[in-house]
């Protein structure tokens, strides 16, 4: 993310994907959710490459690597490239992409056993939730559940994965998007408690259930929240330098922003105006980050 993203380039062997960096953005894990942004469905992707439903879902859940030739194949069925799948960016044919706005976060239609999984999270948290109740919600049985996801456990998994992707894709151009420190970070704060508006019950995951990610997950999950902080960081030390912000501690500046930012997600009612609650947050933020003891 930011400027880090530039670091992290996906290296292809001959059999199986591998990342010298953060495993969260490697090829093989951002297929699912760049799958569910292009409105593919597994099947549907798999009958396009020549592969079982079962096999796809292996590829996607990691537990069957996916040789370059194949990797090829499914980047050109969801519109996009390896490097941009490497760096968590939207399919190529996606409205995201056609003309992308980082502050618009489109209508998404999930797979419906992810979205009852969502569902049923957000309502009864991560242990309350079973895959007899996600089928429920879904309206299929529990067979046809695993059909399409091995455990409770991937489904978790795949909503963060989802969160990964369509934050990773907004905030480079965030970023970018301003022309000085305090304007970066506004933006930076801007996308990030849009996502937490607009899409508030995968933000309620994202800030209620990373406890509950097991390994090997667990680490990439935490890795992102550690470069969520870096990103802002980056900005206030950058404000530090130059004044236009004088946190005497821009990590607990950072942790405190984020917290802020995410903090949205938890309101009893969804606002009605994510755009006005993103701005005023923005403030929110600008000033705690000019905030000295």
């Amino acid at each position: 993310m930011s400027d880090q993203s530039t670091a992290h380039q996906a290296q292809l062997g001959s059999d199986a994907v591998r990342s010298d960096a953060d495993p969260s953005i490697a090829p093989q894990n951002m297929i699912r959710p760049a799958r569910e942004l292009a409105g593919i469905s597994l099947r549907e992707l798999a009958r396009r490459i020549g592969v079982s439903a079962g096999t796809m879902s292996a590829i996607e859940t990691g537990k069957t690597p996916a040789s370059t030739q194949r990797l090829e194949l499914i980047v050109a069925e969801l519109g996009t490239t390896v490097e941009l799948l490497s760096n968590a960016a939207p399919p190529a044919h996606s409205p995201e992409r056609a003309e992308f706005d980082w502050r618009v976060y489109p209508d998404k239609h999930l797979d419906p056993v992810l979205a009852a999984a969502i569902a049923c999270f957000v309502r009864t948290g991560y242990h309350g939730a079973t895959m007899r109740t996600i089928a429920a919600e879904a309206g299929i049985s529990v067979p046809g559940v695993y059909h399409h996801y091995a455990s409770k456990q991937s489904l978790l998994v795949a909503g963060f994965d989802l969160a990964i992707a369509e934050l990773g894709a907004h905030l480079p151009p965030a970023r970018i998007d301003g022309t000085d420190p305090v304007a970066r970070l506004r933006n930076l704060c801007t996308a990030i408690v849009l996502f937490a508006t607009v899409r508030r019950d995968l933000a309620r995951i994202v800030v209620n259930e990373t406890r509950n990610v097991e390994a090997p997950d667990d680490s990439r999950v935490q890795t992102f929240t550690t470069e969520l902080i870096m990103l802002l960081q980056n900005e206030i030390d950058a404000g530090v330098a130059d004044g236009s912000l004088t946190a005497d501690d821009p990590g607990a500046a950072a942790l405190a922003i984020l917290s802020l930012c995410f903090s949205v997600c938890q309101w009893d009612s969804p606002t009605t105006d994510p755009e006005r609650v993103a701005a005023r947050y923005a403030r929110f933020a600008i000033n705690l980050a000019r905030e000295k003891n």
